[in-house]
């Protein structure tokens, strides 16, 4: 049985006292706190210190933002892409392409090899396939520049190679029987004279007859051209009249494919040029340059220097030659 309490106001008024400052306190605990038997003889507890006394709490520091430092920057978004799985109809495309492109080229070159390497068989000269190679040659060399340009100038007259040697004498020649005909040099060989310089240019079709290595032009049948060449340039310079090799010097620059026309340039060498010791002899010696290039870079194939020895003879009853012709003994002629 809890006892009466006669001291509630005195107990209030202690209270009141021992602690002034603070609120009122909760009348229900202090009641409480009085009527436990535990604590009824004990003190009281202490007071707590006075507002005035409790030590607050310090302000934080004032922050300058000129002394704030930056704030670091953010870390970049890192973001994945996934891939398209669905087929790409563009990269299809170019594959196809690029395939197609490759196998194009290998058949292109794999053709042009076995043509080098194994050309088809040259038509028999003097048949009519024969003569209709000859007539389309004609005609692609038409539309060369050079032979258009010379064709047109007044001062180059031209003719047909070996059209002015007998039968009899061209049934043993070897550039104007052996190899005649498309197959050979006689598919195509025009020759343009300048009378007033003396230079020579002939227009020629080497055909697949004339091969040494696969493609190439023999270097034999090369040297035999050129000095058919320099003996015409020669012997214009001597009016007409024949003579002979007495020296063939050839440099072969790079090489000169079969079935394709090339220039040949002739040019004989004029008193000046000539050296000292060679001076005044031009009526029985000829020196002439040639070169053989190509018609459309000009670039220079084979170059050669000859000197021929004949015309009007040097007074010792040497120079000028004839030959027997079906029989005949006649002047050779120039315009062979």
């Amino acid at each position: 049985m809890v006892p009466r309490i006669h001291t509630y106001r005195p107990l209030l008024r202690l209270a009141h006292r021992q602690i002034p400052a603070q609120p009122r306190p909760n009348l229900i605990a202090a009641v409480a706190f009085s009527t436990s038997r535990s604590t009824r003889n004990q003190p009281p507890p202490p007071p707590p210190p006075p507002p005035s006394q409790t030590p607050s709490k310090p302000l934080p520091e004032t922050i300058h933002i000129s002394d704030a430092s930056p704030p670091p920057p953010p870390e970049p978004l890192i973001t994945k892409t996934i891939p398209n799985r669905r087929p790409n109809r563009r990269r299809l495309i170019s594959r196809l392409l690029f395939a197609g492109t490759f196998l194009l080229l290998g058949t292109i070159g794999g053709s042009t090899l076995r043509l080098f390497i194994s050309p088809p068989t040259p038509p028999t000269p003097d048949t009519d396939q024969d003569k209709y190679v000859i007539s389309d040659l004609h005609s692609q060399a038409s539309r060369l520049p050079i032979v258009q340009q010379l064709s047109s100038d007044p001062a180059w007259t031209s003719w047909e190679a070996y059209n002015t040697l007998p039968p009899s004498h061209r049934a043993q020649h070897i550039t104007a029987h052996t190899l005649r005909g498309s197959r050979g040099v006689g598919g195509y060989q025009r020759i343009f004279h300048n009378a007033s310089t003396g230079e020579l240019v002939s227009v020629i079709f080497f055909g697949p007859a004339t091969i040494g290595w696969p493609g190439v032009v023999h270097g034999g049948c090369l040297a035999t051209i050129l000095d058919e060449s320099c003996g015409r340039a020669a012997f214009k310079q001597w009016g007409g009249l024949a003579g002979v090799t007495a020296k063939l010097n050839i440099e072969y620059k790079k090489a000169t494919l079969a079935n394709g026309f090339y220039i040949i340039r002739v040019r004989p060498r004029t008193e000046e040029e000539l050296p000292e010791r060679e001076r005044g002899k031009r009526h029985y010696k000829s020196w002439v340059d040639a070169v053989i290039e190509e018609p459309a870079t000009g670039h220079v194939t084979v170059k050669a220097e000859a000197l021929f020895v004949g015309g009007k003879g040097d007074g010792k009853g040497e120079g000028k030659k004839k030959f027997s012709w079906g029989g005949k003994v006649q002047d050779a002629h120039a315009e062979f």
